[in-house]
């Protein structure tokens, strides 16, 4: 039997050598089109409804992702201004200082972010020693949970009803009672000591008027968006303060964080997408479940109505393609046979990589002997092709280096390896910026070698590289890896100290000058003795960028030449100049 069926095969397939391809595609469209197009409708309408029926549901998790994610940066946002606000400086005078004081400046706070209702601060006992607008103001708070938690560490608790505040606020319109989220965190003097709460109330409208902007500009104008507590009741939204989810579907939202389902409610069943909050930056948020829902009927229409529009242009296709299946194969036959010679040509003008010999008709007999000539050909050219990318290859890497070496050199100073003076302002523009924003303090030291022009004129130039060598290194060993280091030109030097005091300024500055002092440089046989004279300037809010203190630290080197050389003068900021020496 298998050797009839081999005889069968064999006979087949020279019967097909000697049939044109006119022939064998009339024969063969008419048979498989309906077969085929009907195949690939119905796999293309299963393939077009999973597909938009993913984008309905990856839209609905997009809305709600956003919708988590404004609600955490809003919170993240809400609980740094608190912690900044009791941090500053100006504050550390005023919460143990005069009551109306400390509650104009809480009122100021609160006109700026007016998101917060009420904003108070409670000493270590509990009584709220001021607040805005006076409320609970002498009043004991060392009761509520966000007191408690606010003395150890920033607190924030979960959305829930006035307690205290309930009968001192206007009655809302709508007869609503007010809901709050707390935020609390623990107010300390300049020396770490607690001294009490600084609590902060959040009116829970601004996560309404944040949920309506979401859906207002979500493409899906049907979805309902919900914002659920980890216990699964509604915060906000549809059903609000009823329990939506609980047991095992709780669990498993809280645990997958984010993904979508279907689900019934109220007898209709609905598309689901949810995103369970991850905090942002300090924050670390309170596991709020935004939800994104939408009426399946709707949400799938347009992949319904996909797919039997496939399935339609499907049959339609395959009475066509067998109307036309004759007209095609007489068509088809002469572009192969015009093909064929054209890759025949091809083909011999250029070879390696080979094609199996091919049949089943004369045309596809001569197409396969073209093909395998221009296939030769084409591996001959991929050959030099991949010779020619890996020498680009090696010349992009080449210049790659060549870039990080001249970027290296037009940054550097030749002689020391400190940074020149270009570098050296770019850098420490950024850290004036940055010390006016966080209010940290900087400091500059300018450093120059005394009689620098005696030891040229006595050893000569090379003794004087020798000595401006010397003392960069010095410098460079001296200092911090955050402090950075430069030569301003001839024996000048410039350091940038960041986070550095006043005190602590003076000390590293005269250390530089007493080691340098106490080293020797040596030219041949010869031993010079260096001292250097150094001007320090801080950092003072006045100043209109570096070159204010460049120029004030150039001030106190100065000074400190005229006052005999060899040591620190620190040239303080003001009109009068008043001079202390270190």
């Amino acid at each position: 039997m298998r050797a009839l069926f081999r005889q069968v095969a064999n006979r087949l397939h020279a019967i097909e050598d000697h049939l044109t391809v006119r022939t064998q595609i009339a024969a063969a469209v008419a048979a498989m089109s309906i077969v085929l197009v009907g195949t690939l409708a119905a796999g293309a309408a299963m393939i077009s409804y999973r597909n938009t029926a993913a984008l309905i549901e990856s839209s609905l998790a997009g809305t709600a992702s956003l919708a988590s994610g404004r609600l955490d940066r809003f919170m993240a946002a809400r609980q740094q201004e608190m912690k900044l606000f009791a941090d500053l400086q100006p504050m550390q005078t005023l919460w143990q200082g005069n009551a109306d004081t400390l509650r104009s400046s809480l009122e100021d706070f609160q006109r700026t972010f007016s998101e917060f209702a009420w904003i108070g601060f409670a000493d270590l006992n509990g009584n709220v020693v001021a607040s805005t607008g006076g409320l609970l103001q002498g009043k004991s708070v060392a009761a509520r949970p966000w007191f408690k938690q606010g003395l150890e560490k920033v607190a924030v608790g979960d959305v829930h009803e006035a307690v205290l505040l309930s009968s001192l606020l206007t009655q809302r319109a709508n007869n609503e009672p007010y809901r709050f989220v707390d935020i609390a965190l623990p107010v300390r003097d300049s020396a770490g000591k607690l001294l009490g709460v600084l609590g902060g109330h959040l009116n829970w409208d601004w996560a309404s008027n944040l949920i309506k902007d979401v859906e207002a500009t979500d493409n899906n104008a049907d979805s309902t968006l919900s914002i659920l507590s980890k216990g699964g009741m509604v915060l906000l939204g549809p059903q609000k303060e009823t329990i939506r989810y609980s047991g095992d579907d709780l669990a498993g939202i809280l645990n997958a964080r984010d993904g979508s389902f279907r689900e019934t409610r109220d007898g209709q069943q609905m598309l689901t997408a949810f995103h369970v909050g991850n905090g942002h930056r300090d924050y670390q948020g309170l596991n709020w479940i935004v939800t994104a829902s939408q009426p399946a009927s709707v949400a799938l229409k347009a992949a319904i109505s996909s797919a039997q529009l496939i399935l339609m242009i499907g049959a339609a296709t395959a009475l066509i393609a067998l109307s036309l299946a004759v007209l095609v194969s007489r068509r088809i036959a002469g572009p192969l046979i015009a093909l064929t010679q054209e890759a025949d040509r091809i083909g011999r003008a250029h070879g390696p990589t080979m094609l199996a010999r091919q049949s089943g008709s004369v045309e596809v007999v001569q197409l396969s002997r073209a093909l395998r000539s221009l296939l030769r050909r084409i591996g001959h050219a991929e050959e030099r092709t991949r010779e020619a990318e890996l020498r680009a290859s090696e010349n992009a890497m080449q210049l790659q280096e060549d870039m990080l070496k001249l970027r290296e050199l037009a940054d550097t100073d030749f002689m020391t390896g400190l940074m020149n003076r270009r570098s050296f302002l770019a850098v420490a523009d950024d850290a004036v910026a940055f010390s006016r924003r966080y209010k940290r303090n900087m400091a500059t030291l300018m450093i120059d070698i005394d009689h620098f022009k005696k030891i040229n004129d006595t050893y000569g130039h090379a003794a004087g590289d020798g000595a401006i060598r010397h003392v960069a290194e010095i410098v460079s060993q001296s200092i911090r890896t955050t402090d950075k280091a430069a030569r301003f030109g001839g024996e000048e030097f410039v350091v940038l100290l960041r986070e550095i005091d006043q005190e602590t300024a003076v000390l590293l500055a005269d250390r530089i000058r007493s080691s340098i002092e106490s080293a020797t440089v040596r030219h041949g046989d010869t031993v010079i003795r260096l001292t250097v004279s150094v001007g320090l300037a801080l950092f003072d809010e006045s100043d209109r960028d570096v070159q204010d203190v460049i120029e004030r630290a150039d001030q106190g080197l100065y000074v400190a030449k005229k006052t005999g050389r060899n040591r620190t003068f620190l040239m303080p900021a003001g009109d009068e100049r008043a001079a202390r020496a270190a």
